[in-house]
């Protein structure tokens, strides 16, 4: 797949003008023909344009930085001249549909969230705050500081590379309840982050990471909005303007440079694109909370040491039974 622009084929950046719409393609459409049609890339590249995708964070650097378990690097995918390394997990967001689903506690949540009109991720959110309150605990993360969750239940894609990979629970008592859902709820977001910091340490052995843009839809409550994702990672983290559309807002600008193109096809600049057509977001930078560093580190450590030891385990377990099949 892919190889070197000029060398053995006509590699595209993303945006660069291919043609324009065919009358037959704009019919089934419903769109004019003419109009200008850029090189695709995939979602979470579209969305790169934008900002950094929770799930799967992406890296670019201007030299290229190898990383183990880490894709890439890619060259001009994005930006002409710069070097891609994606890492991160898929199916996140069935891990966390399916922890919050199995829950005894999901269908009071549901019918809560709704009664305030609000989704059950913004209710639980607040459910964790009260919960703090109620506890008197000094930050939501010292709720689950007893609570270990590791979640790769559909295998591991990245830094792991093993599909085999599964998940596995360290706390787990018989609680039903609704404070039980959101501390599960809560565990599962910190696996984001746990591994979304397994990835940028590796990365930032070949090449320093500054700050982060990202696409954090699930986050935790105002009082502390995005701020357990840099407080873990030890990055400032961005918040772009319209977070909730980052696919669709990066294609709009890949097709407004696929537009762009003059007579010769040349077309503008990306960076200059992505800043005509990007408003101010938020920054957060980490706290400064001493006390909470030394729990996420801990609890980091912790989940390292549960993806090291299931392997451990998985391959006595196989040494054990070696041979049962020739008996």
């Amino acid at each position: 797949m892919g190889g070197v622009d000029g060398v053995n084929g006509h590699y595209l950046s993303a945006g660069e003008l291919v043609g324009t719409l065919s009358e037959k393609a704009g019919n089934e459409l419903g769109l004019p023909a003419g109009i200008a049609v850029g090189s695709g890339v995939i979602d979470a590249y579209a969305a790169g344009s934008v900002l950094w995708n929770l799930h799967l964070p992406l890296a670019m650097s201007r030299k290229p930085v190898f990383v183990d378990g880490v894709w890439g690097p890619y060259r001009d995918v994005l930006l002409p001249g710069y070097w891609m390394a994606e890492g991160g997990q898929s199916a996140t967001g069935e891990l966390l549909k399916h922890v919050l689903e199995t829950h005894p506690a999901y269908n009071e949540a549901m019918s809560m969230a709704e009664s305030f009109n609000t989704s059950i991720y913004d209710y639980l959110n607040s459910h964790l705050e009260e919960l703090m309150e109620k506890e008197n605990a000094p930050t939501i993360s010292y709720l689950g500081r007893h609570f270990f969750f590791y979640g790769d239940l559909w295998g591991n894609r990245s830094p792991i590379a093993n599909p085999k990979m599964t998940g596995s629970v360290i706390g787990l008592t018989n609680d039903r309840s609704m404070d039980g859902l959101a501390i599960y709820y809560y565990a599962t977001m910190g696996i984001h982050r746990h591994a979304n910091s397994s990835n940028c340490r590796d990365h930032e052995r070949g090449r320093p990471l500054h700050h982060l843009h990202f696409h954090v839809r699930l986050t935790m409550p105002e009082q502390n909005p995005h701020g357990t994702y840099g407080d873990h990672l030890c990055y400032a983290v961005l918040i772009p303007r319209y977070v909730h559309a980052a696919v669709v807002h990066g294609a709009a600008m890949l097709g407004a440079k696929a537009a762009s193109a003059d007579k010769e096809g040349k077309t503008e600049e990306l960076w200059s694109i992505m800043d005509r057509m990007s408003k101010p977001g938020k920054i957060t930078r980490p706290g400064k909370n001493a006390n909470e560093k030394k729990l996420l580190d801990v609890k980091y450590k912790v989940f390292l040491e549960q993806c090291k030891t299931q392997q451990v385990y998985r391959d006595q377990v196989d040494e054990a039974i070696e041979g049962w099949s020739d008996e």
